[in-house]
């Protein structure tokens, strides 16, 4: 398939350096072992089940945002329907296929 069939959304300086560092210590913080070997997982439903709901709170702005730049960049007619929302790192990169959650 041409690469023009598979077209992706790249947005540059989406994310201030303050609200990365505090996803980044949300995720440090809260993290648990993911669905493979050295995966880490961050999701919304963790972190009220771990009682700390208030953690939510930086996702929830983001991913309206992350959710109306795809439904602009792609012409959706429709609006979206947001599944999941969550952080995946991984210690050895290597070991994970690529992969997109949106």
């Amino acid at each position: 398939m041409a690469a023009s069939e598979h077209p992706r959304l790249i947005l540059h300086d989406f994310l201030s350096s303050d609200v990365c560092k505090e996803l980044e210590f949300i995720h440090k913080s809260c993290s648990t072992i993911g669905y493979r070997q050295n995966a880490f997982s961050t999701t919304l439903s963790h972190l009220i089940a771990t009682n700390s709901p208030h953690l939510i709170l930086p996702f929830i702005p983001l991913r309206d945002k992350i959710k109306e730049k795809v439904e602009d960049f792609f012409g959706c007619e429709y609006e979206l329907f947001i599944e999941f929302t969550g952080l995946i790192s991984g210690l050895n990169v290597a070991l994970l296929n690529q992969y997109v959650d949106i």
